[in-house]
């Protein structure tokens, strides 16, 4: 595949910006990582259930997505809905939309006796990955980083044993929940050691680990652990601090989860990150956190821009680095116009030289 090239309105590469801010050197715009995923399977024709199944769609969606736009980092699964498929997990892929798990597969914890961590070479999709990784390592690292999904283990066990039994789970019993958690950590380990053989950086995202879902107590009791492990493997294989995102409202678990050794927290829109900024931003790079449904899918050009301009205000001065990026996932109809206009907004009003 021939080889990418930075964006014509840059003056630098993705990889010198982020070099420069991680070294407190100047840089000519803020950090842009608009959360892509699905929709830029749009940009080459393909359906979201052909994308999920070739290595070479994903690389495809991913270059062209990155020749348009022209975004800090490009990112691949396999996800939590990748891993927890490779570990037996129901999942159902339609045409057009969104993964998502038909019924539980872990019906009993007596289960997990008879079921062993994940075999990156050979189980789901994983290999898929891992092929995929290989290709875009090879095409854009001289240009941009290239990150893989790791997920959260929290989120890939309520896959595998239901989101409503884990939740009840994590107090009926607790025992069989870190059992669980455990065989899935050790799952994600398994994938760093693969993926990490191409130079790539690792990021985790754990929706259901969120505030919104979980109380901090629950959260340091069986999300915590489980992620310091994951952060210390994806050092030891990769030498990069991995990145993590959370939904929903993360208030709580915030002192925690700047305790870890991660290179960037991505903060949900539902949160003020500039009171992060004043919580935690001397301990950790924010990234965020535009609503990505009613600003940048459904928003004006204006109201995009009024949205990054407000979000530039609050933590563009963060001292330990913004990035500027969607505070979730971007919705699959969102028109690829107001992708532009997003990384418009932030080479316009993100300018540092």
């Amino acid at each position: 595949m021939k080889k990418i090239v930075p964006h014509i309105k840059d003056r630098m590469t993705p990889k010198e910006r982020m070099a420069a801010m991680n070294t407190g050197k100047d840089y000519d715009r803020v950090p842009c990582i608009p959360l892509l995923g699905e929709p830029s399977t749009r940009l080459i024709g393909a359906t979201i259930s052909e994308y999920w199944h070739s290595p070479q769609l994903m690389v495809e969606a991913e270059i062209t997505a990155f020749q348009r736009f022209g975004h800090d980092s490009l990112g691949l699964g396999p996800d939590a809905y990748g891993i927890a498929e490779a570990m037996g997990a129901n999942v159902v892929f339609p045409k057009d939309n969104i993964p998502y798990i038909r019924d539980p597969f872990i019906t009993d914890y007596s289960m997990l006796s008879s079921l062993e961590p994940l075999n990156p070479y050979k189980d789901g999709r994983i290999p898929l990955f891992i092929q995929a990784c290989e290709i875009l390592q090879e095409t854009a690292s001289d240009v941009v980083g290239v990150g893989c999904n790791v997920a959260g283990p929290f989120t890939i066990a309520a896959y595998l044993r239901g989101i409503k039994n884990i939740l009840k789970d994590v107090y009926k019993n607790p025992e069989q929940v870190h059992q669980l958690l455990q065989l899935v950590t050790e799952s994600c380990k398994n994938c760093i050691d693969a993926l990490s053989v191409y130079g790539i950086g690792i990021s985790m995202a754990d929706p259901l680990a969120s505030g919104t879902v979980i109380g901090p107590k629950v959260f340091s009791e069986f999300v915590s652990p489980y992620f310091r492990q994951i952060i210390k493997k994806a050092i030891e294989k990769t030498s990069k601090k991995p990145s993590l995102h959370l939904c929903g409202n993360t208030y709580k678990a915030w002192q925690e989860i700047a305790s870890f050794d991660i290179s960037s927290f991505s903060l949900d829109n539902v949160v003020d990150i500039g009171l992060a900024k004043e919580e935690i931003g001397h301990k950790v790079c924010l990234m965020g956190n535009v609503d990505p449904s009613q600003v940048i899918m459904l928003g004006s050009k204006g109201d995009i821009f009024k949205a990054v301009t407000e979000c530039i205000n609050k933590a563009g001065d963060n001292p330990k680095g913004f990035i500027l990026s969607s505070g979730c996932q971007i919705p699959i109809k969102t028109p690829m116009e107001n992708i532009d206009y997003f990384m418009d907004a932030a080479r316009v009003l993100g300018k540092k030289q």
